[in-house]
C-alpha cells in the first residue's frame, strides 16, 4: 500500500522507490523520521526519533519538523506564522484527525487554545515516485486570523555535507544552474518579481556528491507562478531543513471565521540514481499529470515567427508574403507577433486594445489566416494580456484598472503599466476579449507574453489592509484567466512566454502547452542554458528558435550548429526570410524534415546528458523513445589539433542491435558495445556538429 498507519503515531508514504516516514514526537509534534530507499517494515521506525540527543538544545528546535511554527523554542527558519486576533504569533497544536485512503493521507493539527487548524495534505504518486504535498489552513471561529508567513511543505533530511542546486541567472542568462554546500546558516532561492523570473526558479535540489548516474538526491518543485520562496538551512543539530512555497515578503492573509487558504502544492521526491532518474521521473510525471492532456502526447509543430523579419511593422499582404516562403521551408504554424493589433506602431501604445488594426488589416485578420491556412499551415498570434499602455483605449476608459498608489506616480516597465489581475473585473474583461477573438478567427496557438515585473502593489479594488494579497491574488487571477481560455478553447496552443523564461514553473504547466525559455536565441549559449532546463523540465515545453544574429554576443554560427541546437527542443524559426535566399530556404527545409522525422524522439522520449562543455570541448544529448535514438554532438573550438572524441551512448537495450550512419559509413552495434566501449567521434575547427540517428534492427 502506498499509504501505511500504525496507530495513528506512525505514517508511512511509500512510493514505488522511496520512502517517506513520519511519527509523533514525545511531545506530539509531526517529525520526519526517515525519506529514503523504500523501507517496508513500517514498526521499525516506532522506536527512533528525527533529533539528535547529544546537542544542548531543547524544544522543537531539535526535530525534523513537518510543520514548524515561528517561537516556541524555535531558532530555525518555520514553515509558519500566524498572527491570532490577541496577539498571540505561535501555533501550538495537537494531532486532532487523521484521515487516510490508498494513496491520500491527511493529518489535521488543531491548535491547543484557538479554533485554528491546518491540514497537512499527501498524495502519493506510487508508480511515479513522487508525493505531492500542501496545506490547508482554517480559523475554525468567528474572530480574523493573519497568515504572515505560510510554505507549501517542509521537508528535513538527517546529517550534514549536503549540496543544493538552483539557478543564478538574469533576463537574457536563464537557467544556469550552481552547486554549493550548505554546511551553515541558510541558503535562500526568492522571487520578489511577481512571477517566477529569470533569476532563481520555484524548486528545491539536494544532494550528496551526486553525479548524473549516481547519488541521492532529493528534490521537489513548486506549483506556483507568483512570488515563492525556497530555503535550505544547516540547522545546528545536524539536519538540514528544507522550506518551500509562496514568499513572505510583503506578504499578509486575514481569515476571516469560516474561511480558509490552500497553499500551491510541491511535487517530491527521492532517488540514489543520480540527477539523470530524477530528470525522468518528472518528465513521465509531467507528462501524466502536470500537461493539459487536450495536447500532452502531441509533438509540438514547427512554428515560425515573423517579428525578425518585420518587427512592429505588421502589414497583412507583407505577412502573406512571409507566410508563402515558410511554408516553402516546411513549417506547420505562422505566428504574427507584437504589432498587429490597434495603433500598435511602437512598444509605447496600444496594450490592451486586442483589436486587429484597421490600417494594417483592412480586412480584419480573416484574409491572413485563410491564405496561411491555404498554404498548409497553422496561424497563431502574439498577445500580451497583463499589461496596458498610457497610451490606449483600455487604460483611458479604465484607469483604475492598474496597480499603484494613490500618493505615487505609476512607476513604467517598458513604457507599461500592470494591469490589476486581482480585480475579478478585469479578469472577465479579458476572458470576454479573447474569448471573442479566438472564436472570430481560426487561430491555433497563443503566444502569450509579460514583458515588465510587479510594483506598486496597490489596488482600487481592495481595502488597504489587503493590499498585501494583492501578490497572490494577482497570480489566481493570471491562472482563472489562462483556465477559462483554456476551457473554452482546448485545441488552441499556448505559450508561456514572459521575456524569455519568466514564467517556466509548475504552475504554469498546468495552463501552457510549452515554455519561451529565453530571448538569447545564441546556438552556444542555448546549449548550456537547454541543459540546466532539462534537469527538471521537459523537452517537448522547451522552444528553441533558430534566428539570425541576435547580437547577444556578437558571435558567428554555422547554421548546421545552429539548427542542432534548436533541434534540441520543440523547434521555432525566427530568421528574417526577407533577406533569406531561396537557396537557404531549401537548405532550411532540408533541416525541418529531418526535424520532423526525430521531433516525437526529442519532445517525448526520454533525455540523456552524455556530456557537457562545462566539463570538456563536447557536448551530447541523447534522446530515445521505443526502437529510435537521436544524439547530439558539438564541438566549441578544436584545441591542439585534438579532432577524435569517444562518446558512450545511454538508454539503449543492450541485447538488441542499432543501425546508425557515421562519418558517411553504415554502421550497426549492439546496445552494449554502443553503452560501454562507445562510438568514435570525429569534429574539427570551430562549432562543428554532428546528429546521429540509430534505430533499432528488427
Amino acid at each position: 500500500m502506498a499509504v501505511n498507519i500504525i496507530d495513528n503515531k506512525l505514517f508511512a508514504l511509500h512510493t514505488k522507490n522511496a520512502s517517506y516516514v513520519l511519527g509523533l514526537t514525545k511531545e506530539g509534534l509531526v517529525e520526519n523520521r526517515y525519506w529514503g530507499k523504500r523501507v517496508d517494515e513500517l514498526s521499525d521506525f516506532s522506536d527512533i526519533s528525527s533529533s539528535n540527543q547529544t546537542v544542548n538544545v531543547s524544544g522543537p528546535q531539535l526535530y525534523r519538523e513537518e510543520c514548524s511554527s515561528f517561537g516556541g523554542m524555535r531558532f530555525k527558519e518555520t514553515s509558519l506564522k500566524v498572527t491570532f486576533a490577541d496577539g498571540v504569533r505561535d501555533f501550538r497544536y495537537r494531532l486532532a484527525e487523521v484521515k487516510a485512503g490508498e494513496e491520500h493521507l491527511e493529518l489535521v493539527l488543531q491548535d491547543i487554545c484557538y479554533p485554528f487548524a491546518v491540514h497537512l495534505h499527501y498524495h502519493v504518486y506510487e508508480e511515479e515516485n513522487l508525493i505531492k504535498k500542501w496545506r490547508v489552513l482554517e480559523n475554525r471561529g468567528q474572530e480574523p486570523i493573519i497568515l504572515e508567513s505560510v510554505y507549501s511543505a517542509e521537508y528535513g533530511l538527517s546529517g550534514t555535507g549536503y549540496e543544493t542546486i538552483n539557478y543564478k541567472g538574469r533576463w537574457g542568462a536563464e537557467f544556469l544552474a550552481h552547486s554549493e554546500p550548505v554546511e551553515a546558516g541558510k541558503k535562500v532561492y526568492e522571487s520578489l518579481y511577481g512571477l517566477t523570473a529569470h533569476t532563481v526558479s520555484p524548486f528545491f535540489l539536494v544532494h550528496k556528491h551526486a553525479e548524473e548516474t549516481k547519488g541521492d538526491v532529493y528534490f521537489g518543485a513548486l506549483e506556483y507562478s507568483g512570488n515563492f520562496k525556497t530555503v535550505i538551512e544547516a540547522v545546528n543539530c545536524d539536519y538540514l531543513n528544507i522550506l518551500i512555497g509562496i514568499s513572505d515578503t510583503d506578504f499578509a492573509w486575514t481569515l476571516h471565521g469560516g474561511e480558509s487558504f490552500e497553499t500551491p502544492a510541491v511535487y517530491a521526491g527521492y532517488t540514489s540514481d543520480g540527477f539523470e532518474d530524477m530528470t525522468h521521473t518528472l518528465h513521465h510525471f509531467c507528462f501524466r499529470h502536470m500537461m493539459p492532456q487536450v495536447l500532452a502526447e502531441k509533438p509540438l509543430p514547427v512554428l515560425y515567427n515573423s517579428w525578425y523579419s518585420t518587427t512592429f511593422d505588421v502589414q497583412c499582404e507583407e505577412q502573406i508574403a512571409l507566410a508563402e516562403r515558410a511554408a516553402k521551408m516546411g513549417v506547420e504554424l505562422f505566428v504574427v507577433d507584437d504589432g498587429w493589433f490597434d495603433g500598435r506602431n511602437d512598444d509605447t501604445a496600444a496594450l490592451g486594445d486586442w483589436y486587429a488594426d484597421e490600417k494594417k488589416f483592412p480586412e480584419g485578420l480573416q484574409k491572413l489566416i485563410r491564405e496561411v491556412n491555404a498554404l498548409g499551415m497553422k496561424f497563431g498570434l502574439w498577445i500580451e494580456p497583463e499589461m496596458t499602455n498610457e497610451n490606449s483605449r483600455l487604460y483611458r476608459e479604465h484607469p483604475d484598472w492598474i496597480y499603484r498608489y494613490p500618493t505615487r506616480e505609476v512607476l513604467m516597465g517598458r513604457n507599461q503599466y500592470e494591469l490589476d489581475m486581482s480585480n475579478p473585473e478585469v479578469v472577465d474583461y479579458l476572458i470576454g476579449l479573447f474569448d471573442k477573438l479566438l472564436a472570430e478567427n481560426n487561430i491555433s496557438y497563443i503566444k502569450w507574453d509579460m514583458n515588465r515585473y510587479a510594483a506598486e502593489m496597490g489596488s482600487a479594488n481592495y481595502d488597504k489592509s489587503q493590499w498585501k494579497e494583492l501578490w497572490f491574488r494577482n497570480t489566481q487571477g493570471v491562472y482563472r484567466l489562462a483556465e477559462e481560455l483554456r476551457k473554452r478553447h482546448p485545441h488552441v496552443e499556448f505559450e508561456a512566454c514572459a521575456s524569455g523564461g519568466g514564467r517556466v514553473d509548475y504552475g504554469a504547466m498546468k495552463y501552457f502547452d510549452e515554455y519561451w525559455p529565453s530571448d538569447n536565441t545564441d546556438a552556444y549559449d542555448r546549449l548550456y542554458m537547454q541543459e540546466w532546463y532539462s534537469y527538471l523540465y521537459p523537452i517537448k515545453y522547451m522552444r528553441a528558435w533558430l534566428t539570425d544574429d541576435f547580437g547577444m554576443d556578437q558571435r558567428k554560427i554555422p547554421l548546421q550548429f545552429s539548427m542542432y541546437s534548436a533541434m534540441c527542443g520543440s523547434l521555432g524559426v525566427g530568421t528574417d526570410l526577407n533577406k533569406t535566399s531561396e537557396e537557404q530556404l531549401e537548405t532550411l527545409a532540408g533541416y525541418i524534415e529531418i526535424y520532423k522525422q526525430i521531433r516525437e524522439t526529442v519532445q517525448l522520449g526520454d533525455l540523456y546528458r552524455l556530456c557537457s562543455f562545462r566539463d570538456g570541448d563536447i557536448h551530447a544529448v541523447q534522446y530515445v523513445r521505443g526502437e529510435e535514438s537521436a544524439v547530439f554532438v558539438f564541438l566549441d573550438h578544436e584545441r591542439y589539433g585534438n579532432s577524435w572524441y569517444n562518446l558512450k551512448l545511454r538508454g539503449l537495450k543492450p541485447e538488441k542491435r542499432y543501425c546508425f550512419e557515421l562519418n558517411g559509413k553504415e554502421q550497426s552495434k549492439t546496445g552494449e558495445f554502443l553503452m560501454n566501449a562507445g562510438i568514435s567521434l570525429i569534429l574539427k575547427g570551430d562549432y562543428d556538429s554532428l546528429l546521429i540517428r540509430l534505430k533499432e534492427v528488427k
